[in-house]
């Protein structure tokens, strides 16, 4: 295997390096050489991490569309095999940006991307006003924990302290309140007209400014918000004659908060930014299944080729200089995986009863941006769709375990899976749920049957050492060789797919919830507005029975505004089970005004 490895390594060099890619020649029944080859490509340093809208992942969409077109599909994009789309990448400074802060009538010097910039959430805008220290801008009330109880930040801005007095440990007590999105959303509800934030000297933390990389859960927090450094906070304080490091070792020994006014103090913020928009592309073909009728009903094998291009936001690299982020496992595995199958099946066609959709996303990793386009801008009748069937990081299988989403989403899923591991190959971890971290969920929110296929995380997960050389090539194939088995009864069994909808699911979060409601929307991340956008909403749920679906914006929940989606999380907390809430939504261009009942998590 070792030689054989070199050897097409060598090919890959001359393949790469030429104007016009080659495509290999590949076999038929899925194998491991040929998942090598496509994986090795996908996934070499010359395509930089397919970071989604720059030249590499273009050139890693031609690659998919010429395999397709040699393998004789049919287009099914909307220019050939390309469905185009943009999104926001990246954010530019313009002219407008600076930040003045003056203590005791003297002036600290900040110099622009050194050591302040704005934040990638920040919103546009010039204000100017006293300086309030809300410790860590954390409001817990049930945990006898708030930093906003003896100040007034109306009309203020806010110095924040990043992380929780649990310094910066990912399981803290806090959850998502430690999130620095959620903290500014809480200091403008208060009244704050911008927010300063920063590392504290007592966090184990290097001290790095937050990265102007946009979030595609809330672009724009309805306030400048600009980062600093831990040396120039300190200066802040050092002026009004505080000492920060013992403040803060203050309030993280005694748990308890400490905030107040910076006596004497001004600050102006500046803040003008320029989103980066650019545009990228869902790979599309089409397998005509055989059936006069079943024909028109359409499988979709899916997966997402985009990573994380040279680090940014989601890159967990200990070093926050940029790397490329091959993705190996994340996502060129999956991807060799529907190129391998798109083979397969294209080899057994004469088989097919059904139909089979090959689509390759683009833009999952900021936000399932590829798949939610697909769903909202189909290329085929979306209620031709009978199945999705989703691989995401499928490389890394250990000792045969496998987990699978979405096996509470048809009738069909768990008794087909268990038929085609007829021999116990595989040790199962089924999720019934639909929603899920990957493109699939885009599919569940239109109400179709789907499976997601995954080998489970690992150390290299969104790291620069996601490389070729950890891929487990016998455990994509056995995994290939299971979905091939699921896909094959799929399109050659006219049984009806049955589509069953999870009770009670909701999307799934990073950090642990601790809102004790629950209303039941589920985000849509594909569209930058200003409010909280739904791409729907879970059957029997509080918003259900309230009238909302999918399209509708909250831009205000109860007496509190709603911009992104951390606004809507803070707005929640302040409920329990039972309450009635009034709320306002945008449908259509119109304001609706409707009540929830919330329910219980």
């Amino acid at each position: 295997m070792k030689k054989l490895n070199y050897f097409i390594s060598l090919i890959l060099v001359v393949l790469i390096s030429c104007s016009t890619l080659r495509i290999p020649q590949t076999t038929p029944e899925i194998n491991q050489q040929d998942l090598y080859y496509h994986l090795s490509f996908l996934a070499s340093d010359d395509l930089k991490g397919r970071g989604t809208g720059t030249p590499e992942i273009d050139k890693a969409s031609e690659y998919l569309a010429k395999y397709f077109k040699k393998l004789g599909l049919q287009p099914k994009g909307e220019d050939g095999f390309f469905q185009k789309f943009k999104v926001t990448t990246d954010l530019k400074l313009k002219k407008n940006n600076s930040l003045i802060v003056k203590v005791n009538s003297q002036e600290i010097n900040f110099i622009l991307k050194e050591n302040y910039q704005p934040t990638g959430f920040s919103g546009n805008g010039v204000v100017e006003g006293e300086l309030i220290f809300a410790g860590y801008g954390i409001e817990a009330e049930d945990l006898g924990y708030n930093d906003f109880t003896d100040i007034d930040l109306k009309d203020k801005i806010a110095l924040i302290m990043r992380y929780s007095p649990e310094g910066d440990k990912p399981d803290t007590k806090f959850g998502f309140k430690v999130q620095s999105n959620f903290k500014v959303s809480a200091a403008k509800t208060k009244g704050a007209k911008a927010v300063i934030l920063f590392t504290g000297p007592n966090t184990v933390e290097n001290d790095k400014l937050i990265s102007l990389v946009p979030d595609p859960a809330a672009m724009n927090a309805g306030i400048p918000v600009v980062s600093i450094s831990t040396d120039k906070a300190k200066e802040i304080f050092e002026k009004a004659g505080l000492n920060l490091l013992d403040i803060q070792k203050e309030i993280d020994s005694t748990q308890k908060s400490k905030s107040f006014k910076i006596e004497n103090s001004y600050a102006k913020v500046s803040v003008e930014l320029e989103p980066v928009v650019k545009e990228t592309r869902n790979v599309i073909a089409f397998l005509e299944g055989n059936d006069p009728q079943l024909k028109n009903e359409i499988v979709v094998i899916g997966a997402h080729y985009d990573h994380l291009g040279m680090g940014g936001r989601g890159s967990l690299a200990a070093s926050k200089e940029p790397q490329i982020h091959n993705g190996a496992d994340d996502n060129a595995s999956g991807t060799s995986g529907v190129l391998e199958l798109a083979e397969y099946f294209s080899s057994h066609k004469d088989q097919l009863k059904r139909s089979i959709l090959f689509i390759l996303f683009s833009g999952e990793e900021l936000g399932l941006l590829g798949s939610k386009h697909f769903v909202d801008n189909p290329t085929v009748p979306l209620n031709q769709i009978v199945a999705m069937i989703n691989m995401d990081m499928i490389g890394r299988l250990n000792e045969n375990r496998l987990t699978v989403y979405g096996t509470g989403t048809s009738p069909k899923w768990k008794p087909l899976l268990n038929k085609v591991n007829a021999y116990s190959i595989f040790k199962y971890n089924f999720i019934d749920g639909g929603f899920g971290p990957s493109d699939h969920s885009s599919f569940y929110s239109k109400n179709i049957p789907v499976l997601f296929f995954f080998t489970g995380t690992h150390q290299d997960y969104h790291k620069p050492s996601d490389d070729v050389d950890k891929i487990n090539f016998l455990g994509m194939e056995k995994v290939l060789n299971l979905v091939s088995g699921v896909v094959t009864d799929l399109v050659t069994n006219p049984e009806k797919i049955e589509f069953t909808k999870v009770q009670g699911e909701a999307p799934q979060q990073g950090r642990r919830m601790n809102i004790r409601v629950y209303v039941g929307t589920i985000p849509d991340y594909s569209e930058q507005v200003e409010g909280f956008k739904i791409a729907g909403v879970n059957d029997g749920s509080p918003a259900e029975k309230a009238g909302l679906k999918a399209g509708d914006i909250i831009i205000k929940f109860g007496d509190k505004p709603v911009k992104n989606i951390y606004d809507y999380m803070y707005a929640m907390q302040g409920y329990k089970p039972g309450d009635e809430v009034e709320v306002i939504i945008l449908r259509n261009g119109q304001e609706v005004k409707t009540t929830i009942k919330l329910g219980s998590r």
